[in-house]
């Protein structure tokens, strides 16, 4: 109980950064108030590492955009390794998911899926560790794919096709339908909700386990530092260590992908939906204008007659 106490504490995020642990290291934030705990709040480590993070990105991405926009082909090992990520995302993600306008929302994409990368990766090195091991920033994180998502059908296909969009077409007097809506509109909406909400705790579930499980392994060294089997627990531990790091790694890329992906089949899935509901309201505007103030079935039926008759007679 106390190895796993002490590997919780070192996972999550708090003011005293544990490398500098002896020198009681505190950066509060000037003024910090003790709200809305006795500890307040500051620049945490998960707060520096986040802006270690976004630099890295810009540091590596914005000189690469400029070459490309330049005209200028990025050769070389460096620039297609970091570059391979961009198409990856564009190529096998965005595309397959989203459809024919998917650039409109790849940046989105490449954002965040650089930015879990990043993260994530940052905790593969001893004494630092992944912001996305805390649930605040993965949460931060959902509820950005969750107003991305609204927002891009809202701005693409207007507030009506959008709303409309979360209950199917149902051909019934308007009072049912009216009252069929007011069910389907909260479920549909709050699915969503959940959806991304599932989003945050997947990632920080899968990061936060890893590196406490890490934590504990190395934890068992000073625990048997004074007896004689330090030794070959260290050694044990180490090698442990080494094996879940390299599966750590894989699970670092992997959350970054199904992060991402996700987040491009819902938003995928709404402008969908909102594009059919454009596309009815459009073909009963026309229809509506074509017939008249007043529509006619029969009136349409014998028409259609006359075509089949004069198709005949041809």
């Amino acid at each position: 109980m106390i190895f796993a106490a002490s590997a919780f504490e070192h996972v999550l995020d708090s003011l005293d950064w544990h490398l500098f642990e002896s020198l009681h290291l505190h950066i509060p934030l000037p003024g910090a108030h003790h709200w809305p705990t006795e500890k307040g709040f500051g620049i945490t480590k998960y707060s520096i590492l986040m802006f270690l993070a976004a630099g890295l990105i810009c540091w590596i991405y914005i000189p690469l955009a400029q070459r490309i926009r330049t005209g200028e082909a990025p050769t070389g090992k460096f620039w297609n390794f970091f570059e391979v990520f961009l198409t990856f995302v564009r190529e096998e993600i965005a595309k397959p998911y989203i459809g024919k306008e998917a650039d409109r929302y790849v940046p989105y994409l490449w954002t965040v899926f650089l930015f879990v990368l990043f993260c994530n990766l940052l905790g593969m090195f001893p004494f630092m560790g992944s912001p996305t091991a805390s649930f605040a920033t993965t949460s931060i994180l959902a509820i950005g794919s969750f107003i991305f998502i609204h927002a891009a059908s809202i701005v693409r296909f207007g507030w009506k096709s959008h709303l409309l969009s979360f209950a199917p077409h149902m051909d019934m007097p308007l009072a049912m339908k009216l009252g069929l809506w007011a069910m389907l509109w909260p479920i549909e909406f709050f699915g969503l909700a959940l959806k991304c909400f599932v989003l945050a705790v997947r990632l920080f579930a899968n990061m936060f386990a890893g590196h406490m499980v890490l934590a504990t392994i190395l934890l068992f060294i000073p625990a048997v530092q004074y007896t004689g089997l330090f030794w070959p627990v260290t050694v044990g531990s180490v090698i442990g260590v080494i094996l879940l790091s390299l599966l750590e790694l894989f699970v670092a890329f992997l959350q970054a992908f199904l992060f991402t992906f996700l987040t491009a089949l819902f938003l995928g899935g709404v402008l969908e939906h909102a594009e059919h509901a454009a596309h009815g309201d459009h073909h009963e505007e026309h229809g509506h204008d074509a017939h008249g103030h007043g529509h006619d079935p029969h009136a349409d039926a014998g028409a259609e007659d006359v075509h089949k008759k004069a198709g005949h007679a041809q």
